[in-house]
């Protein structure tokens, strides 16, 4: 089955380390033929939030972007969050990001953790934190995390894995399989039985 993939990138820091870890991802789903979407903080240029989408009353009409964007959500089987580590917390701008959209646009669907930081970490207290804020937004989140340890020496620029990071396609694979079982199944039991 291809599947719609929004890849949300979740950083904006001068020398980021999202984009090397972003496009090895993206090009690993793509190998699969999914369709991916990235959201990009810094392209997009989310502002910092004020009103999210689903806090405009009827009587107001939401910027367009917002209503686009939103739209891209609703119309994804699946998620990829790649996040960093600051002070061993998610990224203010990912959870910023993922905040402007209500709740039930991600409802009963997969979110996989890609996590990374500039230690021998691998970003995973972010990434337990974040395995409970997208829960609370409605996701689910896949058993597996890929964590990335030292990830400016693991991945070029255009997300190559080093020679020494031999594990990352496997990794992937692993991780894009457990999405894809997750996506299928939880479109399955929506399309027979609705949201619960």
């Amino acid at each position: 089955m291809v599947l719609k993939i929004i890849v949300f990138l979740g950083s904006v820091r001068q020398g980021r380390n999202c984009t090397r870890v972003g496009n090895f991802i993206k090009k690993e789903l793509e190998k699969k033929n999914h369709n991916v979407t990235i959201f990009d903080p810094l392209v997009m240029d989310f502002p910092l939030l004020k009103k999210p989408l689903h806090f405009h009353g009827p009587g107001e009409t939401p910027p367009e972007w917002l209503v686009k964007y939103n739209s891209l959500i609703e119309e994804a089987d699946g998620f990829v969050a790649i996040s960093g580590e600051y002070n061993r917390c998610i990224p203010p701008p990912l959870g910023n990001m993922l905040d402007h959209f209500p709740p039930k646009s991600y409802r009963c669907k997969p979110c996989s953790i890609v996590c990374y930081s500039a230690g021998p970490g691998g970003g995973s207290t972010a990434g337990m934190q974040l395995r409970y804020f997208l829960g609370e937004l409605g996701m689910v989140t896949p058993g597996f995390m890929f964590t990335n340890p030292v990830v400016h020496q693991a991945y070029a620029e255009d997300g190559t894995p080093d020679p020494s990071n031999d594990s990352a396609v496997s990794k992937a694979n692993r991780l894009i399989s457990e999405l894809e079982w997750y996506a299928e199944a939880l479109k399955a039991q929506t399309k027979k039985c609705g949201l619960p």
